[in-house]
């Protein structure tokens, strides 16, 4: 009896015990459970924190408009992303496909890589350039595709576009050489020889005057082989041009007038192309570009320049005087005329007379044999640092220093006042400052020369702003007649 009252009571503790060991640990467990949810809580707490804070963040970007991305977008999670950029065109980036897309202000949308891309799975990206052309680069044939601005496309490889460009100059020269010519002329110096372009149909052929001075033979030989017999109509020594014409031509040939062009836009950079046959060497091709525009020469046959000359590196040798300069549409932007060099070879400065002078001189030497350009009667420099540190002109004032008035001339009647010094070298720095003519801004001796010879007539009355003591005055002038030259 006392066994088993003593086994029972054994059992008793350890049931206790089973049970007090139990609850502690379920309350452990519960304290625990507590501890990892507040702890959960605490993080999301802090996730929430900072989502709002990062839309706090972006909520403030969109309030201050990003005008240019500085910073690559490293997310493949982000979907497509809008700046503006400061030419007022809208660029898209997008993470997933790593294209960039350009809004272009007037025609359109193109798509434009503005980094490198490795990933073959890109398809095409459209690039606008500055000429309104777009091209469209393939990552995977590694092609081209050219959309011109008349909204056509191609496809091409890039060797193929060069291979078009070569292909345009070839056009070119098919178009043009028929209406070129060789000169020959037979003077009491002996023979030479130029060249010279066709300019109607009537068979007016337009050369420099030095080419055909003092000929008393001149024939002119065609691209074809065609030759024919040539007599001086008129001539312009000042500007050294010619026309001269041509007295039995065939009349099965038909004649082919070039197409005449416009000097007033060409800039530097502008390619230039010239035909003629220099040192004999018939029709001859020769490119480059505009080197610089406004040059002032003088032709060597005047006391007066010759305006608004066209400077080219296209190579220019004796026997190409008289002959076209072309754009790259092949229109007449110039007549090449003279060389500077050191040993009478193209050295890549060349000269042109503007075809804007040609198109006025030409037609009046046809009709009336002669061309008589407007005068103002001044003699002039640049507004140099010289002349600012003696006078205290303005820093930023720019225009044609007169230094002598011709006496009785049109400016002379107009009140302009030059130079008072008895020399160019002994100048008093008292003359007066042409910054304008009819309101627009004259910015060297060169640009009033030009201006006046492209832009005015004999006898037509002009507005000339002057600065004279330190101040603006406009005065009013009626132009002259130049001299003709001898």
């Amino acid at each position: 009896m006392n066994n088993i009252r003593k086994a029972v009571t054994l059992v008793l503790i350890a049931l206790s015990v089973a049970i007090l060991i139990a609850c502690t640990e379920a309350e452990t467990s519960s304290k625990s459970t507590a501890d990892q949810v507040a702890t959960s809580e605490s993080v999301t707490v802090s996730a929430n924190s900072v989502a709002k804070e990062s839309d706090s963040q972006i909520e403030s970007h969109k309030k201050n408009y990003i005008k240019v991305d500085e910073h690559p977008i490293a997310s493949s999670d982000v979907e497509d992303e809008e700046v503006s950029n400061s030419n007022n065109s809208s660029v898209k980036k997008s993470a997933k496909n790593h294209e960039n897309q350009v809004s272009v202000p007037d025609s359109g949308t193109s798509d434009t890589d503005e980094h490198p891309v490795a990933s073959s799975d890109v398809e095409d990206k459209e690039i606008s350039n500055s000429n309104n052309s777009s091209v469209k680069k393939s990552a995977k044939n590694h092609e081209n595709q050219v959309s011109v601005p008349d909204g056509g496309t191609s496809d091409t490889y890039v060797p193929d576009i060069i291979a078009a460009q070569q292909q345009h100059l070839i056009n070119l020269y098919d178009k043009t050489v028929e209406s070129v010519v060789f000169i020959f002329s037979r003077t009491t110096r002996g023979l030479g020889s130029g060249s010279g372009f066709v300019w109607d149909k009537s068979g007016h052929i337009v050369t420099n005057y030095h080419v055909i001075q003092n000929a008393g033979t001149i024939i002119v030989r065609f691209f074809n082989g065609r030759e024919y017999r040539a007599e001086i109509i008129a001539e312009d020594p000042a500007a050294d041009l010619a026309v001269i014409k041509l007295t039995d031509p065939d009349p099965s040939h038909d004649l082919k007038p070039i197409s005449i062009g416009s000097s007033t836009q060409l800039r530097p950079g502008d390619t230039a192309i010239a035909l003629g046959n220099p040192f004999g060497q018939e029709f001859t091709m020769t490119t480059g570009i505009v080197s610089a525009i406004s040059r002032t020469i003088n032709s060597g046959f005047s006391s007066y320049s010759i305006p608004s000359v066209i400077q080219t590196d296209a190579a220019i040798n004796p026997g190409n005087s008289g002959g076209p300069l072309l754009d790259l549409n092949g229109d007449v932007i110039g007549v090449n005329t003279q060389i500077a060099s050191e040993t009478a070879q193209s050295s890549g400065v060349g000269f042109a007379v503007p075809v804007d002078l040609v198109k006025r001189v030409v037609p009046s030497l046809i009709e009336n044999g002669k061309y008589i350009y407007p005068l103002m009667g001044i003699s002039g420099n640049e507004v140099e640092l010289t002349l600012r540190e003696n006078v205290g002109l303005p820093s930023d004032l720019v225009g044609a220093y007169v230094t002598r008035v011709t006496p009785d001339g049109p400016a002379d009647l107009a009140g302009i006042q030059g130079d008072t010094g008895t020399q160019f070298s002994d100048l008093n720095f008292d003359g007066d400052v042409i910054i304008s003519i009819n309101n627009v801004q004259m910015e060297s001796m060169d640009d009033l020369v030009g201006y006046l010879a492209l832009n005015t007539s004999p006898g037509e009355n002009i507005t000339v702003g002057i600065f004279r003591n330190k101040s603006e005055v406009t005065v009013s002038m009626t132009l002259g007649f130049r001299p003709p030259t001898n």
